[in-house]
């Protein structure tokens, strides 16, 4: 079953000013935002929908929500003990990273937008698990890493790996 979560008002506002105010001070800095184009969104649309897929992962989790980083996260986007998470908002229902090296956190989940403030967590994969899995896939911006959604774990199961994780450490 893939969980769905919706956003309470604080959590869509808190998306909304994070995310236009991440690309309106990268701006200021002289960073020019990435201009990928996700499903027709431009830069501030995506990250207000990044920032509602974060908010809904830490209510699911029952975590800390996410915080504002101006320039970047360094690929952790939340913690669960001591499980960094790279969160993956997707039009597509694939795992999408640029490369190898840009997964940085112990495990990255994605997750939909479906309605305004619902959002749909398909599924995690592990760092490790992503390497051995991962296609090379051009969407006509250059190559990426993707694992079909299908090849993700059911969220219910995140829980115990990331306690196991935890004692890794």
């Amino acid at each position: 079953m893939i969980p769905k979560v919706t956003l309470n008002r604080q959590d869509m506002h808190a998306a909304y000013v994070m995310g236009t105010d991440t690309v309106a001070v990268c701006k200021l800095m002289g960073f020019q935002p990435r201009e990928e184009i996700m499903g027709g969104k431009n830069r501030s649309e995506q990250n207000i929908e990044g920032y509602k897929a974060e908010f809904a992962v830490a209510r699911y989790l029952n975590i800390d929500p996410p915080i504002m980083s101006w320039v970047t996260d360094y690929g952790a986007d939340l913690w669960y003990g001591d499980t960094a998470i790279d969160v993956k908002c997707s039009v597509k229902d694939e795992l999408i990273f640029d490369k190898f090296s840009s997964f940085k956190a112990d495990a990255a989940i994605l997750c939909v937008v479906r309605d305004s403030n619902v959002v749909e967590l398909r599924g995690w994969i592990c760092q490790r698990d992503f390497e051995k899995q991962a296609i090379d896939h051009d969407y006509g911006y250059g190559p990426r890493k993707i694992v079909p959604c299908e090849d993700l774990r059911m969220m219910d199961q995140f829980p115990d790996w990331a306690s196991q994780n935890n004692l890794k450490i």
